[in-house]
């Protein structure tokens, strides 16, 4: 082997070892050092942190009252099957030189055979409609840990993401656009965080206006910022789809969040 090769190879080698995790904390803080007593450690975290946390029904029904409502005609609009055209914006719309999911088909590959694949696509939502489900193929994600700051023994410190299959980031898109069609009639405009047409930078410079005016005339005010641990996660998808109901949206609808959720692995 050539001394580029072999420079390579220790480069290489030297990265998957700290791809290997050889050590976790139990929840007590004992290392672990057996390959069963690690998984079981983060079996169990996992379905700790993605357990969707309990609602009040009482306090929801509070939430829901005299929320604003979708237009009659967008209602009648999103109610409409996904179109051939809108999985091809989606598709257009997602990045490349992304991880796929476990069947290793990127987006670069879906937009080459698109002309062959998009018709399939639209059959196997309208299937999923009808039965209520993905196919496997679709549920199914690859779970990777990218590391944080701090110690890597303790899976605190560890970032979940999920890796999921191409057609099914496509159909989630296809749903995100169709929803952000009508997101500025029925979120408060004091939201600004992924909604068209708004920006982040508002309330941004809101904060600091706020931090001037304070200075300026003596007032005393409190800024809080919250950060719940892994909060998209833990959203109980019943109370997810019956806020969209709160909303107005239509069965329909409301019916194609409840496919793309069903039996996720």
């Amino acid at each position: 082997m050539d001394r580029g090769s072999c420079f390579f190879y220790a480069l290489e080698k030297m990265r998957g070892a700290k791809k290997h995790v050889t050590c976790l904390l139990a929840e007590d803080g004992t290392p672990l050092t057996e390959p069963a007593e690690m998984c079981g450690r983060a079996r169990a975290f996992y379905a700790s942190v993605f357990s969707p946390d309990l609602t009040d029904p009482s306090a929801c029904r509070v939430l829901w009252e005299e929320l604003p409502m979708v237009g009659a005609s967008d209602r009648d609009r999103l109610e409409l099957h996904l179109t051939v055209a809108e999985f091809s914006e989606a598709l257009r719309q997602k990045p490349t030189n992304k991880s796929p999911g476990m069947d290793g088909l990127t987006v670069e590959f879906y937009r080459v055979f698109w002309d062959v694949l998009s018709p399939d696509l639209v059959t196997v939502w309208a299937e999923s409609l009808q039965s209520g489900v993905l196919p496997l193929s679709c549920r199914r994600a690859v779970l990777a840990l990218l590391p944080k700051k701090g110690d890597l023994h303790d899976l605190q410190n560890w970032h979940p993401i999920s890796l999921l299959s191409t057609d099914y980031k496509i159909i989630a898109k296809a749903i995100s656009l169709r929803l952000g069609s009508v997101l500025a009639d029925v979120i408060h405009p004091d939201q600004t965080y992924t909604i068209p047409d708004r920006s982040i930078f508002d309330n941004l410079f809101m904060a600091l206006d706020l931090l001037e005016l304070g200075h300026r005339d003596g007032l005393s005010f409190t800024l809080l910022s919250l950060d719940e641990e892994k909060a998209f996660d833990r959203v109980d998808h019943g109370y997810l789809l019956s806020t969209l109901r709160a909303f107005g949206f239509g069965p329909q609808f409301v019916g194609f969040l409840r496919v793309l959720y069903t039996s996720a692995e």
